[in-house]
């Protein structure tokens, strides 16, 4: 949901930049300037899959920082036929998302927050619900060290799509690191994703060639402490920041090339790009992620702070 985060190879949980929707990705970011700002952001996914969002953050004495948002995931149209191909009518399909974060000061360099979030999916004539929380801390330091690290997706579905029972979510626990340097203008990060589990090529069909068989027994053995699985944990990222008003940002996630791209055409799966640029009282964010050679999504967010538009009407009247 975070453009910035989207540009940086994923949700980078460390790396420092103001931005309203990146409290979906980190509860714990803690800054007074999002007080009373507000975004708008929309992504073009994949075919005619289209997500909007809208987030806000308002600061106060007593509990702290407290934001919500609300995205939506429209997969588009389909045209509903029966087994002989005549058609029976359309349909769409959609998912929705309201989140509630809440985020404190521990000291003047510890931050921490949690994200209560309601899930809804409805496709074609099943629907399932869920609840979920997410947590987070997170650490910065006088020299520009920022450590994050998020415990997200606690909870479960209430309702599943074959109205079952309840059932719990994987939670998943990531940890992230950058640093801002104080004489160039430049910010690295890097994140490891998925702590909880090593084995994240288990699902991969791709893994198999790291399967062998022995010859007298039949059975199978898979490689599993190999530096592929490491790398599937990992993304990273550059930040170019010259000034507040302008940034240029630049990210790779490891898994999502090992798992989208083509041994034959990898092309650009797994990079993302993306701006920030600040222009009088909005801000706007572009971010350019690819997922497969046929293309990549487009991440577009504006931004604004209520405060600015309060002041500028005071000092006309």
């Amino acid at each position: 949901m975070s453009t910035t985060s989207a540009a940086m190879g994923g949700n980078q949980i460390a790396a420092y930049a103001t931005a309203v929707n990146q409290l979906t990705a980190k509860p714990a970011f803690f800054d007074s300037t999002l007080n009373q700002s507000v975004s708008l952001s929309y992504l073009n996914y994949l075919t005619d899959i289209n997500q909007t969002s809208l987030s806000y953050a308002h600061l106060t004495d007593s509990f702290g920082l407290i934001s919500g948002y609300f995205r939506y995931l429209d997969y588009g149209g389909f045209t509903e036929t029966d087994e002989f191909g005549n058609e029976l009518g359309e349909f769409r399909s959609a998912e929705y998302e309201l989140g509630v974060s809440l985020t404190r000061a521990y000291s003047d360099r510890i931050y921490y927050g949690i994200t209560l979030k309601q899930l809804y999916s409805n496709l074609y004539r099943s629907f399932a619900m869920g609840l979920a929380a997410d947590f987070g801390a997170y650490y910065i330091d006088e020299n520009g060290l920022q450590m994050g690290l998020t415990l997200d997706n606690i909870g479960g579905r209430l309702v599943d799509y074959n109205r079952g029972g309840a059932s719990a979510f994987r939670p998943s626990l990531n940890f992230g690191i950058s640093k801002k340097f104080d004489k160039a203008p430049l910010m690295l990060s890097a994140q490891y994703n998925n702590l909880e589990t090593w084995d994240l090529a288990k699902t991969d069909a791709n893994s198999a060639a790291l399967t062998t068989r022995d010859a007298l027994t039949g059975e199978t053995e898979r490689r599993v402490l190999t530096a592929d699985n490491l790398a599937r944990h990992i993304a990273i990222s550059v930040a170019f920041v010259p000034s507040d008003k302008f940034n240029i940002v630049a990210g790779f996630d490891f898994r999502r090339r090992l798992e989208l791209a083509s041994a034959q055409r990898p092309g650009m799966v797994g990079f993302s790009l993306g701006t920030q640029i600040k222009i009088k009282r909005f801000q706007l964010q572009y971010a350019l992620v690819s997922y497969n050679i046929n293309g990549a999504s487009n991440h577009l967010a504006l931004s604004t702070n209520l405060n600015n538009w309060y002041k500028r009407s005071s000092v006309t009247q």
